[in-house]
């Protein structure tokens, strides 16, 4: 026998592999040992399959789904190990917790018939059939698996059905007409039922916990323990590690909040993947607020009262777009939006879950894209209602910005980067009055050459903005630096206040910043070539993180501002193209974006840079940038400095970034 044949199997051995891989699933959960025998699936074990898969869902949103493939797996040995993946390694989603079993529903696919698709280039789609086929596409190292329930979930035609095989691959979309990927379909048998069916009652209930929190009783001895070990790490004495008597299992988060006369303060941790035990994570808490109270000045006398509120089973409800948190609870549980590392948490017991979350959203400022994740969470708290958020609030601080990366992205020593900047820039040529400019900002070893060559042909005016690509969680997404001046190894450039000023009241969407700005790198390794070429210029940073979708109305806003400025600012897009992959790949993959700047057609760009999956770090900035050149109509030439990956300079092919030059007017 051979995976191309069609499995058969009888009704009962339907509902006997249900039985089998939903105990092994649940026992899993559990942590207890389980495998499934030939006895368990009637004999139907040995049947000859390509593989199994599990899904988990869980209020019909997905929960987990793992598999097991193989040349020659027969059904015991791939089910065995579908099951086992699904309940413990699918590390997209939180640990599946005991009392999830209750509220499960099961997918288990019988894979059979992997063919390969011996068609050329597009001709593939014509042997994809959709609700028949599932797919796999193989390029190198990289492999992408979507099962025949996909594409009729999803509404996808085949194309589109190849297309996202590919993206799960981590290939760009159009990667299934490249020859050098390998393109095949396969078909499945699929056996639903609900996970709590699957399993003999009498399992259920020695298996099934229900979800443990702390308890009211709890939380008070809690934060009066908090507040006891608050004082003690104060004064440096060692603080009680346990308090005994009370709970201490895992909980995925905590917030400590310290009240101090009319204002509170908040120490947080949350752990989305990984559940910890509370009280450790409490003490930590309370090591935090002591000496932030010392930092600041302020004494343990001055806390009177401390509050707690504690998460756990966090599961995912959507993005802030699409979220379904109708089912929530919210006598018992909150809302938490997620966004790059930042999170925000509501409880407001009583209140309809859609006003929670449009609160959570508001409260966190982030934008409702599909980089927002909402999640539930199970919630107790000392107080009647709780918000806590990790989302800092703009520092509008207007001290001299302190070089970074000085040192790592281009010379701390005064003298060697002068010596650089001498080579550079020995031989100019005639500079003309361009409207903006798309420089790199790797380390000088990389892409100085190609940023000098860019830089060097401007007549700079006396105000310059960098929008640049925002790399660390730190601060407001869209952040304008504040600073009066940027400091560099044995030179400054002077900032602008009232200009960054200027700048974050015309497009609401841009704050004042510091925060954001102190450990960036995507602007400061560009300001030593502008203290060169336009040392008596001001300069103004503003950098980007998310937000696609409010460019077009940013750029016709800041257009808007830029024509009541007495002088108009040259406009800097700070950027690298593609990271990480090979130096043939990373050509291929940038040359249609490089193109889409050529054309000046910024909407044109951010859709190829979007459907490519292109890892291009300033995308934003180079799309407002253009947009607004466009709105101030000086969008009408675009000209190509140059092109460069790493590897021109580095010799390692293997895994690049790709550089580009360009200037407009």
């Amino acid at each position: 026998m051979s995976s191309q044949i069609v499995p058969q199997f009888t009704e009962e051995q339907k509902r006997a592999i249900l039985r089998a891989a939903g105990r092994k699933t649940a026992m899993t959960i559990s942590r207890l040992d389980d495998e499934i025998t030939s006895e368990d699936l009637l004999e139907a074990g040995d049947t000859p399959v390509y593989g199994a898969f599990v899904t988990l869902r869980r209020f019909h949103k997905l929960r987990a789904c793992c598999g097991w493939l193989g040349e020659s797996l027969n059904l015991r040995e791939a089910l065995d190990r579908a099951a086992y993946r699904a309940a413990v390694d699918d590390l997209r989603f939180p640990p599946i917790q005991n009392f999830e079993i209750n509220e499960m529903e099961m997918d288990v696919w019988i894979l059979y018939g992997l063919e390969l698709i011996g068609a050329a280039g597009q001709d593939r789609e014509k042997f994809v059939e959709i609700g028949k086929h599932g797919l796999l596409v193989v390029c190198g190292d990289k492999r992408g698996l979507l099962l025949p329930g996909v594409a009729e979930e999803m509404g996808l035609a085949p194309r589109q059905f190849l297309e996202q095989t590919c993206v799960k691959a981590g290939l760009p979309p159009q990667a299934w007409c490249d020859e050098k990927t390998l393109v095949f379909r396969f078909r499945g048998i699929v056996l639903k039922d609900t996970l709590k069916n699957t399993l003999p009652e009498e399992l259920c209930d020695q298996i099934v916990l229900p979800p443990r929190g702390p308890q009211k009783k709890d939380l008070a001895m809690l934060a009066d323990h908090c507040y006891r070990n608050i004082r003690k790490i104060f004064v440096e004495a060692v603080p009680d590690f346990y308090l005994p008597g009370v709970f201490d299992g895992e909980v995925s988060g905590a917030c400590l909040r310290v009240r101090l006369g009319n204002i509170s303060a908040d120490c947080a941790q949350f752990f989305l993947n990984d559940p910890q035990p509370l009280q450790p994570m409490l003490l930590n808490l309370a090591r935090n607020a002591a000496l932030s109270m010392r930092h600041n000045g302020v004494t343990p006398e001055h806390a009177f009262k401390t509050s707690l509120c504690i998460f756990w089973d966090v599961q995912p409800a959507g993005d802030a777009r699409n979220a379904n948190v109708e089912q929530l609870d919210t006598q018992t549980g909150g809302i938490l939006a997620v966004r790059f590392g930042k999170w925000t948490l509501a409880y407001a017991p009583g209140k309809k879950p859609a006003s929670i979350l449009k609160d959570v959203v508001t409260h966190s400022q982030f934008p409702e894209d599909e980089n927002t994740r909402i999640f539930t969470a199970r919630v107790a708290c000392s107080d009647i209602q709780f918000v806590t958020s990790t989302v800092q609030k703009p520092l509008e601080k207007t001290d001299p910005r302190a070089p970074f990366v000085a040192g790592k992205f281009y010379p701390h020593i005064p003298e060697e980067m002068q010596s650089i900047l001498d080579a550079l820039f020995e031989h100019m040529p005639e500079q003309k009055p361009w409207a903006g400019a798309v420089v790199p900002h790797a380390g000088w070893t990389y892409s100085a050459n190609l940023a000098a060559q860019t830089l060097k042909q401007i007549q700079f005016p006396s105000r310059v903005i960098v929008f640049a690509p925002k790399h660390h969680p730190n601060g407001v997404d869209w952040a304008v630096s504040p600073t009066s001046r940027w400091n560099l190894p044995g030179r400054s450039m002077e900032g602008d206040v009232n200009l960054a000023r200027g700048l974050a009241a015309a497009v609401p969407r841009f704050q004042l910043d510091a925060l954001a700005h102190e450990r960036e790198h995507s602007i400061e390794v560009i300001l030593p070539f502008l203290t060169r070429l336009a040392p008596g210029a001001h300069v103004v940073g503003a950098l980007m993180a998310g937000g696609a979708e409010a460019i077009p109305e940013a750029a016709k806003q800041l257009a808007r501002w830029i024509r009541t400025l007495p002088v108009r600012p040259l406009l800097i897009a700070s950027t690298d193209m593609n990271h990480y992959a090979s130096d043939e790949e990373t050509r291929r993959i940038d040359a249609p974006a490089v193109q889409a700047m050529l054309d000046r057609d910024p909407e044109k760009m951010l859709e190829i840079v979007r459907k490519n999956k292109i890892s291009m770090c300033g995308v934003l900035p180079v799309a407002l940038m253009m947009m607004t050149l466009r709105e101030l109509d000086i969008l009408n030439e675009a000209y190509q400095t140059g092109y460069a990956t790493s590897a021109d300079f580095s010799g390692e092919k293997n895994s690049v970034v790709g550089y580009c030059g360009m200037l407009f007017k």
